[in-house]
């Protein structure tokens, strides 16, 4: 069985001086899969090399994506079609492209985005209130089970 984990390069840069998955963020998935008995295989993924990640997912029989919705101003424009893709020819995707916008849970981060200009994290709910629009304060306010917006810090 071959599995791979993929990520954007731009999250977790790899620099080759070492083994990817013994440096990389996602080290303990790598162990984890190893403890299994399977050797998962790093996936790094740029919008500059959708034909060489292609490839690899292609040889793949399932991958394991962790790629934000925006990340460092980049978006899944190039990756959502490569992963619909792959998944056509066989190969088992996580989190689907089509399951995400049918469940719309990384929408809210990107709408929120959209909507202030800043990253505001569903973890990060008093700084979004503080410094984003009071649509994003509602939407903090919603998530976290409040009737109203968190009170911002003195």
């Amino acid at each position: 069985m071959r599995i791979g984990l993929l990520w954007r390069a731009e999250w977790d840069p790899v620099d080759g001086s070492a083994s990817i998955a013994q440096t990389c963020k996602l080290h303990g998935m790598f162990a984890a899969f190893a403890a299994l008995g399977i050797a998962a295989e790093p996936v790094v993924y740029s919008d500059d090399a959708v034909d060489a990640v292609r490839e690899q997912l292609l040889a793949l029989d399932g991958v394991l994506v962790w790629v934000n919705p925006i990340e460092q101003g980049l978006d899944r424009s190039k990756l959502d079609p490569l992963l619909r893709e792959a998944a056509g020819e066989g190969v088992w995707v996580s989190a689907h492209p089509d399951v995400i916008l049918k469940m719309g849970t990384k929408q809210v981060l990107a709408d929120t985005r959209t909507s202030c200009g800043k990253s505001c994290r569903a973890g990060s709910r008093q700084r979004a209130a503080r410094s984003c629009s009071s649509n994003t304060a509602a939407w903090a306010a919603t998530a976290s089970g409040r009737s109203r917006p968190p009170a911002a810090a003195g």
